[in-house]
């Protein structure tokens, strides 16, 4: 069973950093899987995310694989930045991302230490995420955001998002929507890139002075881009 039946099957380096003071067991890095994806933190309220269609699938699955795991990190390293593309686009650089359950216990200053042990055990695997489920959810879910949000924190130059499970599942689960929604959306086709989504009420209730109230998602891929193909087309009929 894997993508076929929903869920995607996704080979990650497993590193075991075990401390008795979290419930932490294992942080799951995806290595260079994600090499267009650029996380860029509040700038001051809204952040953005940007990538194509294959990694906002592959993100949306990472966050339901730290949503389904209790003992377990999930660690996205941040691609190579292009300066050029930053300063032109953004307010500030990309950053590389952690994403744990709340009851992982798992804080963002214990970021560093955690990183220092990754460097020790290292261990390929392949895990299996958990099917997306539609992205829509129930009143309870939306209360539960405004009353205990995900938390978004820049710590030791990385970006670190904890939540209940269920928001992360929520928030996998629009990504992996928006990563579904590239193939048909007509900016994708004009520009090859589109504002697909933002993840409003996750993280901090909105209209608010916390450092981020959303979280602005952008699918940035050229391969869907109709010029792209016409140029093809013409530099195979030369």
């Amino acid at each position: 069973m894997g993508e076929n039946d929903g869920r995607m099957r996704l080979r990650l380096t497993n590193h075991r950093v075990a401390d008795h003071g979290l419930r932490l067991r294992r942080v799951l890095s995806s290595g260079a899987m994600l090499r267009n994806t650029h996380l860029h933190p509040p700038a001051p309220q809204v952040g953005f995310l940007t990538g194509p269609r294959a990694d906002l699938l592959r993100l949306g699955a990472l966050f339901r694989i730290a949503a389904a795991g209790p003992h377990t990190a999930v660690h996205v390293p941040s691609p190579p930045d292009d300066p050029e593309r930053s300063s032109r686009r953004f307010d500030s650089p990309s950053l590389p991302l952690l994403i744990a359950r709340e009851d992982t216990g798992l804080r963002p200053s214990d970021w560093p230490a955690l990183r220092r042990r990754m460097r020790r055990t290292a261990t390929p695997l392949t895990v299996t995420a958990p099917a997306p489920r539609p992205r829509h959810r129930p009143d309870a879910v939306h209360r539960l955001a405004e009353h205990h949000p995900a938390r978004f924190t820049e710590h030791a130059g990385t970006a670190v998002v904890t939540a209940r499970p269920e928001l992360l599942f929520w928030c996998g689960d629009l990504l992996t929507a928006a990563g579904e929604a590239v193939v048909a959306d007509r900016e994708i086709h004009r520009r090859g890139e589109s504002y697909l989504d933002d993840l409003v009420g996750l993280f901090r209730p909105r209209h608010t002075e916390h450092p981020m109230h959303a979280l602005l998602v952008l699918a940035v891929d050229p391969i869907f881009h109709k010029s792209r193909w016409q140029r093809l087309r013409n530099a195979r009929a030369a």
